[in-house]
């Protein structure tokens, strides 16, 4: 994914920016020297992010600079407007291992639903510590085969020495639980109320 920017002088109000339909934000990590501010266009940052996760890498162009290889870092929101305010760009160190977040997407039906079970999505994120270039942006995990009482844990994924979870690796990512049902037998009755023992005629109760 590819993202225009151009370059942001600090002397330029974000509420200026923002009222110009542009997003201030910033450029950094170990081996950028400085900073870089940038504004990016609104409508350019809402299609983005219908398309990407936080660990999809992305490419930010700067209008007369360099491209920067990134992930996104953060993101501020008016609590109000729902308009983006602010948005952090963080260029990782290449070699070096990062922690992300990776969403799971599942496909496909599974069977053990249609039997009356119900799917259980346990992990909606892997945490991974992994290598920037062996990050994905999701992984992506089929349940068509997925009976009831049946599950597909972490450790079910194709794992490397460049790209481990943080979770063990029998956590389930998703599974299907049987029915919960309580089936009373056909034609029975409630038990009778217990009775205190008989008493003779002219015998004083207790």
């Amino acid at each position: 994914m590819i993202v225009q920017a151009k370059p942001r002088s600090l002397s330029v109000k974000a509420r200026r920016l923002r009222r110009e339909g542009y997003v201030p934000g910033v450029i950094y990590g170990p081996q950028v020297k400085t900073p870089v501010h940038v504004a990016i266009r609104e409508p350019d940052l809402e299609d983005l992010f219908k398309h990407i996760t936080r660990s999809t890498t992305l490419e930010v162009q700067v209008e007369g600079g360099e491209t920067y290889h990134v992930f996104l870092k953060d993101i501020q929101v008016d609590p109000i407007t729902d308009r983006f305010l602010h948005v952090d760009f963080y260029v990782p160190e290449p070699g070096r291992k990062l922690v992300l977040p990776v969403p799971v997407k599942l496909v496909g039906s599974a069977p053990g639903v249609k039997e009356g079970g119900i799917l259980e999505h346990v992990h909606e994120y892997i945490e991974v510590e992994g290598l920037p270039r062996k990050i994905p942006p999701y992984f992506e995990v089929d349940i068509s085969r997925l009976g009831l009482d049946e599950s597909i844990l972490i450790g079910d994924l194709k794992w490397d020495d460049d790209l481990r979870p943080l979770h063990p690796l029998d956590d389930p990512i998703v599974t299907v639980l049987p029915p919960k049902a309580i089936t009373l037998e056909a034609g029975a009755e409630e038990a009778p109320e217990e009775e205190g023992p008989a008493v003779e005629e002219g015998e004083p109760e207790p």
